[in-house]
């Protein structure tokens, strides 16, 4: 979608949150783009880009909360998927796949070690992935 189309999906004559899937779908692919070529600090388009991340960041706080009741195994899949990665990619991090199918069907809480090893590949804080 360029940027004419976008503005038309996007139309904030009158300021306010992002209301429906399509306005994130919209400011995400905006943002996306606005983020590919880095544009300088201060400058219009960058303050274009950290206004679109406020309003997803919202949008998905109100829409995709985690909340309490995530299990490490739903936090992982979701990183895994924010990553484009699968189930399968993690066996070299938790140290093969049946280790990995004993995780995800709670027989087998993560060591210490998988658990910075989670941290440091997909970014998930130590304390999601802790029951």
């Amino acid at each position: 979608m360029g940027t004419t189309a976008r503005a038309k999906t996007l139309d904030f004559s009158q300021p306010h949150v992002l209301r429906n899937e399509r306005e994130y779908d919209a400011a995400v692919a905006w943002a996306d783009e606005l983020t590919d070529h880095m544009p300088a600090p201060r400058s219009k388009k960058h303050e274009v880009l950290r206004f679109l991340l406020l309003l997803i960041e919202a949008y998905d706080d109100e829409h995709y909360q985690m909340g309490d009741k995530s299990t490490p195994q739903d936090v992982v899949d979701f990183m895994l998927d924010q990553k484009g990665k699968t189930r399968t990619d993690l066996a070299d991090l938790l140290g093969g796949r049946s280790r990995v199918s004993e995780f995800y069907k709670g027989k087998r809480r993560l060591s210490i070690e998988q658990v910075r090893r989670l941290r440091n590949e997909l970014g998930i804080p130590a304390d999601l992935l802790i029951e």
